[in-house]
């Protein structure tokens, strides 16, 4: 089926109001059945097959991918703020909105640092 820009606008709100679906901070993020009813919930709002929705939700995704990569690219030592890309496409702020921090690494914790500390508390306790 077609999707226009409406619908893809309407998709990609149906999307960030199911936080279950992108965001791992939510407790229910990685319950396949709570994804499963997301899912349902959306397809029944856009009256479209649910793999369908889900095929045009990754390709959105995809292309916002695209996007930021071609930012993050363009960011560079000596470049000027008219040299940085800046995205055209119909949906980039729509998406940057909830999603612009969601494939960012996270920081970890150094396990080093914990285990000398440890170590030094035992010492010290002997």
């Amino acid at each position: 089926m077609d999707w226009d820009s409406k619908l893809c606008f309407e998709l990609i709100e149906e999307y960030r109001l199911n936080e279950v679906l992108w965001d791992p901070k939510n407790p229910s993020y990685f319950s396949k059945n709570a994804k499963h009813d997301a899912w349902c919930s959306i397809s029944k709002n856009l009256n479209k097959d649910v793999e369908e929705v889900k095929k045009k939700m990754l390709s959105l995704q995809g292309s916002f991918r695209r996007e930021k990569a071609k930012i993050k690219n363009s960011i560079g030592t000596g470049k000027g703020a008219n040299e940085i890309y800046q995205s055209k496409w119909f949906a980039y702020e729509a998406m940057v909105a909830f999603l612009r921090d969601r494939d960012d690494p996270r920081s970890t914790i150094s396990s080093e640092n914990v285990s000398f500390s440890i170590f030094t508390t035992i010492v010290q306790c002997l």
